[in-house]
């Protein structure tokens, strides 16, 4: 009876802890763009070899990367204020791992750049999008847990990729 007196008033029924389950798809999320950031490196010796590249070539496929990551945080803060942070995360998911599907295609020294410029496009929507995520769904006396555990994703990543 309660639930058809939900219904007809036209709101939706609230899920009190949804904005933690929200928090902790956040942090997942962190991981795994910390995870999918350190991939190169790992593979830098296995990939220099394979490839011939110079420690000269390596760095400037890192910094492509950092390139499209560092331009991308602010043209990714824009998207998720005209789109929505739902939305802008959304894209910014889909565009990461399709990117780094996609990389197992590169062949060389150019299109491997290309693949890590796309990839830190993609990926720099993280952190914009996480903050607005976070004061969107949590009010400001809680906010600060959710925002410690995103940015402690990084350390859980690093662990990950030392084990």
């Amino acid at each position: 009876m309660a639930l058809a007196g939900q219904m007809e008033s036209g709101r939706p029924r609230s899920i009190p802890s949804l904005r933690w389950w929200i928090g902790g798809i956040l942090f997942a999320s962190t991981v795994i763009n910390y995870i999918d950031r350190q991939t190169l490196s790992i593979l830098a010796p296995y990939l220099k070899q394979d490839y011939h590249w110079t420690n000269v070539d390596y760095a400037n496929i890192a910094i492509a990367f950092r390139i499209a990551y560092s331009v991308g945080q602010t043209v990714c803060g824009r998207l998720m204020d005209r789109v929505g942070t739902r939305r802008g995360l959304t894209i910014s998911v889909t565009w990461y791992s399709i990117v780094s599907l996609l990389t197992s295609l590169a062949n060389g020294l150019s299109s491997f750049a290309l693949f890590r410029f796309l990839l830190g496009a993609g990926e720099s929507a993280n952190w914009p999008g996480a903050s607005k995520a976070v004061s969107e769904w949590f009010p400001k006396r809680e906010r600060d847990w959710p925002l410690r555990c995103t940015t402690a994703a990084h350390p859980w990543a690093v662990r990950s990729r030392l084990s």
